[in-house]
């Protein structure tokens, strides 16, 4: 009786291996579809619980089968939480992804010259990153957030990120400040990043933030107004928390530190997060003698050195309009 009984339990265990290897064909020989959507696991979870989310996923095909790779791999008490993407993998991928912590990096992408309040806003609604109740205003300090593609893992605290951005701008700053133009004729890093942020908002076009960047150094150097519309644009939503769409005539006489056409010189501060473009052009700008520019009505702007051609290129968007509104 006995000889039979260990019969049968050999029979048993050779049944359940060649069961098990079965199931490990199939999985390494047929390929998975592609998952669009991403797994996470909580901290704390049981084998068991994680096994059933990734089968109720249809992340994989057996349970049975999974649990006992991960205990047979002595993965069980090691599986780390977090969120992870799986591409066309088998059980065995799977469980060295979880068990490696290989987890999912989502990403961010911040376009140069938004205002530091515009990127807290866009972090707070985006999934994964978990935000603090309250936000110092120093934290939100104008100026200081670099515009880039930023990685992330679910769950990452928003100050990682804002430190992450407020290093890379002092980088990007200290880089540019160190190949600037000899012949620069500003005082520091604030400076540059101050003037930088206005060439930002005035053009968009890589090619003329060296050529805007020269308009105001020249005028700075000949203690002229800057007037930069959207100078007094900021200082106006700052201030006021109102946001401008359109800037009127009377809106020039604003009272503010940042109104360029009022104060002369810097305004007090940036008025946007420059990307790596607009720093370089401060600290590179073209050489010349120009003084002026204006909007060309084709997304670019018209470049002058002296008064009577910017008054003749002003002349010109006027007829451009009035055609364009006409048609």
């Amino acid at each position: 009786m006995i000889y039979i009984s260990l019969i049968k339990k050999n029979i048993y265990i050779f049944f359940l291996y060649f069961f098990l290897i079965f199931l490990l064909i199939i999985d390494l020989i047929f390929t998975k579809y592609q998952y669009t959507h991403t797994f996470l696991i909580k901290r704390n979870e049981t084998l068991n619980n994680i096994t059933t989310n990734l089968y109720k996923e249809k992340i994989i095909d057996n349970k049975l089968f999974f649990k006992f790779m991960a205990r047979l791999t002595l993965s069980e008490k090691i599986l780390k939480a977090g969120e992870y993407k799986f591409y066309n993998n088998n059980i065995f991928q799977i469980i060295k992804k979880i068990r490696t912590g290989d987890i999912y990096l989502r990403k961010i992408t911040i376009p140069e010259g938004l205002t530091s309040k515009d990127i807290i806003d866009i972090l707070k609604q985006t999934e994964g990153i978990v935000m603090d109740d309250k936000i110092s205003e120093e934290l939100i300090q104008e100026g200081t957030l670099f515009p880039n593609t930023y990685f992330y893992a679910y769950g990452t605290n928003f100050n990682i990120i804002i430190d992450t951005m407020k290093k890379r701008m002092n980088l990007a700053l200290i880089n540019a400040w160190k190949n600037r133009d000899k012949d620069l004729d500003l005082n520091n890093y604030n400076d540059v990043l101050i003037l930088a942020s206005l060439v930002e908002k005035e053009t968009s076009l890589s090619y003329e933030k060296p050529i805007v960047a020269q308009v105001f150094l020249n005028r700075l150097r000949l203690n002229m107004k800057l007037q930069s519309d959207p100078t007094v644009i900021y200082g106006i939503e700052k201030e006021l928390g109102e946001e401008k769409k359109e800037l009127k005539k009377k809106d020039l006489n604003y009272k503010s530190d940042y109104n360029t056409y009022l104060n002369k010189g810097l305004p007090k501060g940036p008025i946007c997060n420059p990307g790596t473009e607009s720093i370089i052009a401060v600290t590179n700008p073209t050489k010349g003698d120009l003084l002026y520019f204006v909007a060309n009505g084709e997304g670019g702007h018209n470049f002058s050195s002296n008064y009577k051609t910017h008054l003749k290129n002003i002349e010109k968007l006027k007829r451009i309009n009035n055609e364009k509104y006409e048609n």
